[in-house]
This record gives structure tokens, sequence and C-alpha cells, in this order.
């Protein structure tokens, strides 16, 4: 047998494929690697997987021209909101090319984006159902949202446009809430984004105590950077992180995997500040409404206890007039009673003496006349004595009468003291306050309400 050269083998090689290859062919493959240089042409490694266990069955070079290039790029990123990367599948149209000294390649003259956005949302489905049947895709949304979220963790680039405008929007909020922010570092963009921010989550788990929500801020980013956020590995850290998280990663189209676990998704990082304010707000709302509430609540209670104090007070008055009325009847009744056995005592003790003197008038004449003035002297005596009894009682009931209008409260309020209570009894010794507590002082005209600084106890 005669022997060839190489190059001539490789001119028979290329000039039969050329002869049995001439027409393009619809190529499915997956990207395992991409670059462009400066010329514009783009060279993509080709390679195709067994399912069963993802090896490597089959690899190709291929070219897209730069002219070519210049044309597909913007409408497969526009078409699927990713750029052609590496972990992607594509539809293609190549034809064949066999070069003498490098040998086999594809030549892509088309790619069908249309294919990669069906793969891609067939990848994202198998992402959520698995999360879906290992039972985490809900966890951090199940999560409790803190209503007043002060210190936050950032997962960011220090260099993103977008953490400065959310760090800047968060510290200068119009109501002057304080917040407490921590940067921890990440790769936003590219290869190594996925394991930067499991990284920085796992870092921000050793502190997990000190963090009341975590924020993923991209922004500014391309579009076409958005791959890493529908990666299992990232989503399945997201959706089980102990911490309420907000992604803020800066797209306002397709919803990432990252997106959907998460406890909220907002648009941009001024969103996820903005939402963070209004937390504040909303408490501060309910605050408000609460203080209003409870100072139409002790309004209300001050009035009705004001109107029972008068009621009572009104009650006792009229006890006691009706009491005072109906002692000094009695004692009335009572010296009445007195005088007149006084003077029927008398009467008869007189006409006893009077029938005795006519018998003995003769002989205890001037006996008689001295019994007489004594019984005249007991006489008077018994009426005055009456009449100062009378007197007496008389002057304790106007005296009674005195010290109840004196202790009527109104009176001593009258007079420049005051009565000070708390939750509605009255203060009579500092044992039964303590500070903070809030005191209501009576006046005889107005109230006074003021809370206690400090507490002196004099023994």
């Amino acid at each position: 047998m005669e022997s060839i050269g190489l190059y001539q083998l490789n001119c028979l090689v290329k000039r039969e494929l050329k002869n049995r290859f001439s027409d393009s062919f619809l190529v499915v493959a997956e990207i395992a690697d991409v670059k462009e240089n400066r010329s514009g042409h783009c060279y993509l490694e080709l390679i195709e997987k067994r399912e069963e266990d993802d090896a490597i069955i089959a690899t190709a070079r291929a070219t897209i021209w730069s002219f070519t290039y210049r044309m597909l790029k913007p409408y497969f990123e526009t078409t699927t909101g990713k750029s052609l990367q590496k972990g992607i599948k594509v539809l293609v149209k190549a034809e064949i090319v066999f070069h003498e000294l490098y040998g086999y390649s594809l030549n892509i003259k088309d790619i069908d984006p249309t294919f990669t956005v069906g793969d891609l949302e067939r990848k994202r489905k198998e992402i959520l159902d698995r999360l879906t049947q290992e039972g985490v895709i809900d966890m951090n949304r199940e999560l409790e949202f803190p209503m007043l979220p002060k210190t936050i963790a950032i997962i960011s680039s220090p260099t993103a446009a977008g953490y400065g405008d959310f760090v800047d929007q968060l510290h200068r909020n119009a109501y002057g809430y304080a917040f407490h922010t921590k940067l921890f570092p990440a790769v936003m963009q590219g290869e190594k984004t996925t394991e930067s921010i499991i990284a920085a989550l796992e870092r921000i788990y050793e502190y997990e105590s000190l963090f009341d929500v975590v924020v993923i801020i991209r922004g500014g980013g391309s579009q076409t950077d958005l791959g890493s956020f529908d990666s299992y590995e990232l989503a399945a850290n997201v959706a089980q992180f102990p911490i309420p998280i907000l992604a803020g990663i800066g797209h306002e189209r397709d919803e990432t995997i990252v997106d959907r676990v998460a406890y909220r998704s907002v648009k941009t990082p001024t969103a996820a500040a903005a939402f963070l304010i209004e937390c504040f707000h909303e408490v501060d709302a309910l605050l408000e409404e609460a203080k209003e509430s409870l100072t139409r609540e002790t309004k209300r209670i001050l009035q009705e206890e004001k109107t029972r104090q008068v009621v009572k007070i009104t009650e006792f008055k009229q006890f006691t007039r009706l009491f005072l009325e109906g002692q000094a009847n009695k004692l009335v009744l009572s010296s009445r009673r007195v005088e007149h056995a006084s003077q029927l005592f008398i009467r008869n003790r007189m006409s006893g003496f009077e029938q005795l003197g006519v018998k003995v008038e003769g002989k205890l004449g001037v006996l008689f006349d001295r019994q007489k003035s004594r019984l005249e002297d007991i006489q008077k005596t018994l009426a005055r004595k009456t009449t100062e009894v009378f007197t007496a009682n008389r002057y304790v009931l106007e005296l009674a009468e005195t010290k109840m209008k004196y202790a009527d409260p109104k009176n001593i309020l009258e007079k420049g003291f005051s009565i000070t209570r708390v939750n509605g009894k009255a203060v009579r010794e500092t044992g039964k306050v303590k500070k903070g507590d809030m005191l209501e002082t009576e006046l005889f005209k107005g109230v006074i309400r003021s809370e206690i600084k400090d507490i002196e106890t004099n023994v």
C-alpha cells in the first residue's frame, strides 16, 4: 500500500466531507465555553451530555464570524434575556468545515433563541419542581417578617451603583428612621456569582441573631447576567435561610428562581429600601392610631369616673342631710318630753305640798315657804338644764353639718388642695406608685396629668 502525507489525507477528508455534507445541519448542543476576540468573532466549544449521568459523549469547535455574530447576538439576548454563556443549550444552523491545519469545526449561520428559551424554562420548572418536592420552596416566604427591621445584612458588590443607592436612600429617609447595615461583599455577575453569594449567606448565618433581614442587591448590571440567579444551589440556600431575604437584583422582566423563593422580591435596590422604610412608617401609623384610641378611651373613663363621683357625692349629701334632720327631730321630741315630764312632776309635787300645807299651815308655814322656794329653784334649774341640753345638742348637730360641709371634696379643692390619683385611685403614700406611672391631679378647676420621674419617701 502506498503511503500519503497527513496534509494530503486531510485534503482528501476535506473534499469528501464537502461532497457528502454540503448542506447545513440543525444541531442541538450545550455551550461548554465561549470567547469573543477583538475582531468580533465568537468561538464556541459545544458538547453533548448523556442524560443518565451527564457524561460528555461528543465535542466540537464552532465559530460565528463577526458579520453574522453582530446580527445574532442582540437578537438572541433580547429574546432570551441571556447572553451566549456556558451551560445553556442552543439550536444552531451550521455547516461542517474541515481545515487541513485546524481540523473539524462547525460554522454557525443562525441560532434559534426560542429553543433556548424553552430549554431554560424547562430547567427552571425542573428546579422549582425539585424545590417543591423537597418541601423547601416556601420556607423563607413563610418566615415572620419583623415589624421594625433595623439591622440589615447586605449581599452586594461594594462597587455596585445599586448598593450605593440602597444605602443612601435607607440612611437619608425623610422620616429619620435609624437603620444599621453591614455589607457582605460578593461577586454579582459571572461564573462565580452563585458560589460567592452562597459564601456570603454562610458568613451571615454565623451572626444570625444580629440581623433582622438580608438584602441581595445587584442593580446596574446587564439583563443577560441573571443566569446565576436561576441555579438550584443558590435557590435552595435562599429558600432555607432562617432570616427573611429581600431580592432586589435590578431587573424588570423575567422572574428568577431566587425571586420566587425569597421572602419578597422587588425590582430595584431603591425599591428594597423603600419597602423597609414603609415597614417603619406602617408601625408609626399603628402607634399613632393606638395613641389616639388610648386618649379617647382615657377621656371616656375619666368622664365616667367624674360622673360617678358626682353621683356618689350627691347621694352622700342627701343621706347626711336626711340623717341630721332625723337626729334633730329626735332631739326636739326628746327635749319636749323631758320638759313636759318635769312640769308634770313639779305640778304633782306642788299639789301635794299645797294639800300638806293646808293641814299644817299653821305649824309649818315657814317650812312650806322654804320648800316652795326650793321647788321653784329646782323648776328653774330643770328648765335651764333642759334648755342647755337642747342648745348643746343643736350645737353638735350644727357642728356635724359644718364638718360634713368642709369634708366635701369640692370645698377642699377650692381651698387650694388637690387630689392625686393613679389608675383612678387616690394616692396617700409613695409606696403605692412607681417611676413611669401616669398621675392625674384634680384641682378645683381643671385636671393636671403628669408622669412620675422620681420618688422621695419621707420617713
